[in-house]
């Protein structure tokens, strides 16, 4: 007899401590620093706040195989407050339930996926590194034609034009309908557009470093812009650095020449892509397209940092490169 109820418990103290531990672990979501992406342009954004009443850490808690429960159970939402929030993500297609899972339909990285991402992506970083710097007289070349390259010096653009215009502002467009064969992004709630929530283990930079282009218009058809991976420092009207509309062209014109090669590449690697898709578990919960436009910002990071170790290009000191652009 008593042998039963040292057994019972043993049982319920073990129940006890396992929902406490289950507890403890979903409360750390709550602890870490984390920052919401977009991809998108013109009014392409979410018209709700993502992060009142955490939403974006019941997805990010979600990504890391948690329940609705146990987040119910840490933040001690009433059923009602739980149901509306399941409502209006699944509404803004921020959330689906897949096989009687709640799960996240936007992407989501952790500290061990950022890792894993920047680890898997170097096979493909690296052939992108190699192309530019076979391609590099011609860029260079190209450059030279510009009203920019009489008063300026190609290594000072070469952060802007070898990441950014090769890469990304100029270029994504282009990766998305050659590779991804999309002319949209995807639709949320009237809107067209990509979301991130990553976790930021450096408070210095921005997320896993990724490098990024952000502006807002100054007067008609000039925007300020930055390109970098440290914007949250970034407060300015004006800058040293000005494209013309021509010089925008010719840079238009730099990211197009350059763009059958990194489609080569790419192309090259979309099994590989798939398979990583895979491998980390985002075929789980997201579109290939979600996942691949996300992954291709630490594929070009890293590229973006190897050129910069090799001397190929020379990223600014503050991690920023500022310029006024003309439409």
């Amino acid at each position: 007899m008593k042998k039963s109820i040292l057994i019972i418990i043993f049982v319920f103290l073990f129940i006890k401590i396992s929902n406490a531990q289950e507890k403890n672990n979903i409360d750390q979501v709550f602890k870490l620093k984390i920052e919401n992406r977009i991809i998108s342009k013109g009014d392409n954004f979410p018209e709700f706040n993502i992060e009142k009443d955490n939403r974006d850490r019941l997805l990010f808690a979600l990504h890391n195989n948690f329940t609705i429960k146990d987040f119910q159970n840490s933040t001690q939402f009433d059923d009602d407050k739980i149901l509306k929030m399941i409502y209006l993500l699944e509404s803004k297609n921020w959330l689906s339930k897949i096989n009687s899972k709640y799960k996240p339909t936007i992407f989501i990285a952790d500290a061990k996926d950022g890792k894993l991402l920047y680890k898997y992506a170097s096979p493909i970083s690296k052939e992108i590194t190699k192309s530019i710097f076979k391609n590099l007289a011609n860029i260079k070349a190209d450059f030279q034609k510009t009203e920019i390259s009489k008063t300026t010096s190609f290594e000072s653009y070469s952060f802007l034009i070898l990441s950014n215009v090769l890469l990304d502002s100029w270029q994504i467009n282009n990766v998305e309908k050659g590779f991804l064969k999309k002319d949209d992004r995807p639709f949320r709630h009237g809107k067209n557009y990509y979301a991130a929530i990553f976790e930021n283990t450096n408070s210095k930079i921005e997320s896993f470093g990724i490098y990024g282009n952000q502006s807002h218009e100054i007067e008609n058809n000039k925007s300020m812009c930055v390109y970098g991976n440290n914007r949250n420092e970034f407060e300015a009207e004006t800058s040293r650095n000005f494209i013309s509309k021509p010089d925008n062209e010719i840079f238009a014109k730099i990211a197009e020449s350059y763009l059958p090669e990194l489609l080569k590449i790419l192309e090259k690697n979309r099994k590989y892509s798939y398979k990583i898709y895979s491998k980390l578990g985002y075929s789980e919960e997201i579109t290939f397209e979600e996942f691949f436009i996300w992954w291709y910002h630490f594929i070009y990071t890293q590229s973006t940092n190897e050129m910069n170790s090799k001397g190929i290009l020379k990223i600014p000191e503050n991690g920023n490169f500022d310029y006024i652009l003309n439409e």
